[in-house]
């Protein structure tokens, strides 16, 4: 679950971006989870992903894939790597 602080931080970015395109976010988004954990767990991104697509959502969370995308080149730095 997103804490009110990562939520309200995803809010303010999602504001630059068109109403379409709120996936565009998704970077910014985990970056928020990352600064207040210290990691970004599979959970997390999933969160991130109902949180910016919550109208696409089904479980298996469809749109967790895309968010798994950019999990490699940040290996090392904080980030669990899916499973």
């Amino acid at each position: 679950m997103l804490s009110q602080q990562v939520t309200t931080l995803i809010d303010k970015e999602l504001k630059k971006y068109p109403a379409d395109q709120r996936q565009s976010a998704v970077m910014a988004a985990l970056r928020f989870v990352q600064d207040e954990k210290g990691l970004i767990t599979p959970e997390d991104m999933a969160d991130v992903a109902a949180y910016l697509a919550p109208a696409r959502l089904t479980l298996p969370h469809p749109g967790a894939a895309a968010i798994f995308e950019h999990a490699p080149p940040y290996r090392g730095l904080g980030m669990l790597t899916p499973v």
